[in-house]
Parts: C-alpha cells; sequence; structure tokens
C-alpha cells in the first residue's frame, strides 16, 4: 500500500485530473451492458432493503495519529474513518477503510454511498475526506472522489459531499475510503492546530462490481443415465469445481437440447441466493464474499420413461455466480424403457428346441404363483420389506410337472455392472420351486432355470422392484436459536457417492429447505446443526428428512417431528 499523503502534493493539484476521471468513470458505468464474468458485492445495504455483511471490509490508520481518531469496519450501522479534532494530527495520517476483492476476482466498478467531510485547512496543510483505487496514493490514477478545502462539488464550510461515487472501470486493486492529513511535511491537521483542519468518511453501503473469468471443470461422471439402456429414474453423478472465483451457480443437464434438469444444486446455507441483479451490467447481487461452494458432488436424477427408445444426445453445463458458463460433458446415451418387463406367462411350454431352452436341456415353462404373478408386474416396498419370496411350477414340453431342474434367482442393480446369484432351488417331485431374495436396493429380479441356464435368457421371468430406504429423524433445540437434526438412512449399499439427506421444514402446506444437504456417513448416520436465527425464536416448527432419488433407492421421507426454537 502506498501512503504518499505526505509527499508535498498540494490538494488541488490533483483536483483537474480527479474530475477528468470522475467523466470517464461516469461514461463507462453509464455504457455497460449485460454479460458474463461479472458479479456483485453488496455491503451493509442489499438492493432489497436488508442488511448485508461487510465481508471484505476491514479498518487502516497511520501516519501518526492521535488521540480520539478511530475507524471502523462494521455496519454497525456505518463504516467508518475518523481524524479527530482531540489532537494534532501530521500530514500523512489517515484513518479509513479498505475493500479488497475475494481471491479470483477483480475490482472492476460499482457504485460507493459515502459522507465526507473535509473541515478547514490552508496551503500547507488541509483535512482531506476521499475515495481512492487501485492503490492508496493522492494521484490522479488513484484519487476518485475527494471533498478538501474549497475544493467542488463539496459543499458548505466543512466541505460535505453526502451521495453515491461512481468507482471507474476496469481498474483492479483495492477500494479505499479514508478520512486524512493532505499537505506538505512538517504541518499539522487540527481545529487548534496549525492549519484548523481535519477530515471524517463514512460508508453507508457498497454495490461492488467484481470481474471473474474462472472456468468451471467437471469429473468422475458416472450413474446408471450413462449404462446402455437406461430406464425408469436414472442417476448422473459427478464432480464439480471452478479453481477460485464465487463458486458454482447452476448446473444445467440437457438430452437432446431440452433441459432436464436447471437447478442451483447447493445453496451454501442461502449465501448463494442472489439478493437482487445489477440494472446496467446484468451482474447478480451477493451479500458474502464467497457466496457459492467452488467444489460439489453434484446428484441428478432423469426420469427417462418419457423419451423415446434409442440414442440420445446428453450435454451437461455447469454456470458460476459470476455467469461464466461451461460445457463439461457431451455424449451419447441409449434408453430402453418399453421392453417387455416379463416374458409371456402361460401353461404352455415353448417347443424342445427353440431359444426358450437352454443349452443341452429341454423345454420347459416357468409358470408362477398367483402372488408371484402380481409382483411380476413391478414392485415397490420399504427397506425392512425389500426380502421378499417367489415360488411357482416348472413345466415340461407335455405340460407335465418338471421334478430335479435347477431354478435360479439372479439380480441386478445400478452399483454392479454384473449380475449375481441370489438363490437357487431345485423342483420337487411336482415341479415346485421356493426362491427367497434377501433384502437390497432397487434392482432387477430374474428366474430362469437350468443348471447352465443365462441369467436373462429367452424364457426367463424378470421383475422390477423399487426399494424405499428407511429414514429417521430426531430434532432437539439446544438453545441459541440453533436446531441440531440427527437421523440415520438404511438401506445397503449406499453407493457411490452415498445418499443426501435434506431437512425441511413445513410453511403452510408446502415443505422448503432447511440449510444445506449433508451426505451420509458409511454407516448411513448423519448430523445437521441449523441457527434459526433471533426472528424465530419461541415458535415450534414441524420438520421432516428427505433423501432424494438415487440410482440405487427412491425417494426416502423420515416421520414428522416438532422442535421449538429457543
Amino acid at each position: 500500500m502506498s501512503t504518499d499523503l505526505g509527499s508535498g502534493h498540494s490538494v488541488r493539484a490533483v483536483t483537474a485530473a480527479v474530475t477528468a476521471s470522475l467523466v470517464v468513470a461516469s461514461v463507462l458505468l453509464a455504457a455497460s451492458t449485460a454479460r458474463a464474468g461479472y458479479w456483485m458485492r453488496s455491503t451493509c445495504v442489499n438492493p432489497n432493503g436488508t442488511a448485508a455483511p461487510s465481508e471484505g471490509w476491514s479498518g487502516m490508520a497511520g501516519g501518526g495519529t492521535g488521540f480520539g481518531s478511530n475507524n471502523s469496519a462494521g455496519c454497525g450501522p456505518h463504516m467508518f474513518g475518523l481524524l479527530s479534532t482531540a489532537a494534532a494530527v501530521p500530514v500523512g495520517a489517515y484513518e479509513g477503510v479498505v475493500y479488497v476483492p475475494p481471491e479470483g476476482s477483480t475490482l472492476s466498478g460499482g457504485i460507493v454511498g459515502v459522507n465526507l467531510l473535509a473541515d478547514g485547512g490552508g496551503v500547507n496543510a488541509s483535512g482531506v475526506a476521499a475515495v481512492f483505487s487501485p492503490s492508496y496514493a493522492y494521484d490522479a490514477s488513484n484519487v476518485v472522489f475527494q471533498c478538501a478545502s474549497g475544493l467542488s462539488p463539496c459543499s458548505g464550510a466543512t466541505n460535505n459531499y453526502v451521495g453515491p461515487v461512481g468507482m471507474p472501470s476496469g481498474r483492479g486493486g483495492n477500494l479505499y475510503v479514508v478520512a486524512t492529513c493532505g499537505g506538505n511535511a512538517g504541518w499539522t491537521c487540527n481545529a487548534r492546530g496549525s492549519q484548523g483542519a481535519w477530515s471524517r468518511v463514512v460508508v453507508y453501503y457498497a454495490n461492488i462490481l467484481l470481474a471473474s473469468t474462472q472456468t468451471p471443470t467437471a469429473s468422475d461422471f458416472r450413474g446408471t443415465l450413462l449404462e446402455p439402456g437406461a430406464h425408469g429414474t436414472a442417476g448422473l453423478s459427478f464432480a464439480a469445481s471452478v479453481p477460485s472465483g464465487p463458486g458454482i451457480y447452476k448446473v444445467t443437464v440437457w438430452i437432446d437440447d431440452k433441459a432436464v434438469y436447471d437447478a442451483m444444486p447447493n445453496s451454501n446455507t442461502g449465501k448463494c441466493i442472489p439478493v437482487g441483479s445489477d440494472r446496467d451490467t446484468g451482474a447478480l447481487f451477493f451479500a458474502y464474499q464467497q457466496p457459492c461452494l467452488r467444489a460439489q458432488t453434484i446428484d441428478v436424477q432423469v426420469r427417462t420413461a418419457s423419451l423415446r427408445d434409442g440414442e440420445h444426445q446428453l450435454r451437461v453445463a455447469i454456470t458460476d455466480a459470476a455467469q461464466n458458463t461451461q460445457t463439461v460433458l457431451r455424449r451419447t446415451i441409449t434408453t430402453n424403457n418399453r421392453t417387455t418387463a416379463n416374458s409371456t406367462l402361460t401353461s404352455d411350454p415353448p417347443a424342445a428346441g427353440s431359444p426358450g431352452a437352454a443349452p443341452g436341456q429341454p423345454a420347459y415353462a416357468l409358470v408362477l404363483d398367483a402372488p408371484t404373478r402380481r409382483l411380476a408386474r413391478g414392485v415397490r416396498r420399504g427397506w425392512r420389506r425389500s426380502g421378499i419370496q417367489l415360488s411357482g411350477t416348472l413345466v415340461s414340453n407335455a405340460g407335465t410337472p418338471a421334478p430335479g431342474i435347477a431354478v435360479s434367482l439372479f439380480a441386478r442393480h445400478a452399483g454392479r455392472a454384473e449380475t449375481e446369484v441370489l438363490a437357487r432351488a431345485v423342483t420337487d417331485a411336482s415341479g415346485r420351486w421356493t426362491l427367497t431374495a434377501t433384502r437390497g436396493p432397487s434392482r432387477f429380479l430374474t428366474i430362469t432355470y437350468g443348471a447352465q441356464a443365462p441369467p436373462a435368457g429367452p424364457s426367463a421371468v424378470t421383475i422390477r422392484q423399487t426399494v424405499v430406504p428407511a429414514l429417521s429423524l430426531t430434532a432437539a433445540a439446544p438453545g441459541h436459536t440453533r436446531l441440531r437434526f440427527r437421523g440415520r438412512f438404511t438401506g445397503r449399499p449406499l453407493g457411490s457417492p452415498r445418499p443426501l439427506i435434506v431437512i425441511e421444514v413445513r410453511r403452510g402446506r408446502r415443505w422448503q429447505a432447511v440449510g444445506q444437504p449433508v451426505r451420509v456417513s458409511e454407516s448411513g448416520g448423519y448430523t445437521q446443526t441449523y441457527e434459526g436465527g433471533h426472528a424465530v425464536v419461541g415458535r415450534s416448527y414441524a420438520f421432516r428428512a428427505k433423501a432424494p432419488a438415487t440410482s440405487l433407492f427412491a425417494t426416502g421421507i423420515s416421520p414428522i417431528r416438532r422442535a421449538m426454537v429457543r
């Protein structure tokens, strides 16, 4: 930081050059149009009138300030810098505040609402209240706007200015609002000092335009949407990141140029939700230095039933909070939702030697019992009842019972590329068989016969089973407006990435997310702490936990729990 305000430059020497730079800045701001690569930071007051924090601001002082001089970078109620009249201060002394842009973003313009007051002074020393950028240096390249003795447009005996100051476009660096003593070395500023001068600055709000040209990236794409013949509700997951800047704002997934997902994947406890947009640039307003997360695991569920069977073009794009958009995946996928779920179930067996016969085996037919036939239409159950029993009869080509024949039950779920054997049985003297599927996730269960029978032969019977996980929730209010949620996701395997849990609060007839989603642990447990805020103290609320659908499990919802914020 340069602090050459006491280097002997006259207060009036930079007036003409600064006035000219203000005119140029005004023209640049007025000419701005909506474009990617920019975002806005609000300070103290959001565009919608709500309070905003002062993240990124800090106080600054130096040069020998005396008793009573002070600064504050807090919004309670305003930020300020004060060179007090209680003690003389030398030329070059200063008190003020400085804004430093976050990593990956550069200062590119905006407006700061100020009160600048510079009282009195003479040729050798004068109170100066000024806005600087990109550096704190008293020259035409850095002074954006100032008040000093006799300087227009500041008015009144105290050279006071209250109003907005437009920032020049594209200067970079930092933003400084400083009260200082300017003039020649060896002189002092003070109401009772050698030149009778002092100064003060106040910042009411700031709308800071930041430039960020980061490129979002993604890796580790996986899920059933990418498998051949995707069907039902198919999953897609990947790791998204941006090296710096305001973070990941939105993810869009297109299939054949139709958006099937277009949403903010994580609100970062609400910080990623814009508080407005800039009329001149179209940039989104955020109240925090790091509004959105820079790295996230994205889980997308796509209903493929509305798509025609066959090939489709998949495209995935990531947009950061500065509206930089990058396409991270282009890929051809295939869907298949129209294939008959199970073979024709009749008492008429296929002819010997037909495709229905396993290699080296005579032809048989699987005749399902009535309860199993109902399951063959598709079954949806909770995790605790996901183990099911299947039974029927194997008949020969002549329609007679077929004893002593092996019957097998296979399973394939989204987490596995291969098919696994769940159970085997041998038909009894009357051709009857019974197979039991142990608990498991959503899957395809296939029944086939023959010692060497393939798990998906033309005579096989396939049953689609959808499984809903068991989800528990406890809600506690330990005090100080905090709420603590705990629970467990019960279902195996969990898959990778593990399931997300969203805590929701009931608002009238609707449910609204509370805080950010949390991922369950390896054991299925989860914990989330949420700051309710003083505005909700003393009120009781209904909460529930929700586990969005994954490739392994349907959406799970816990019982409703109530808690009073205290």
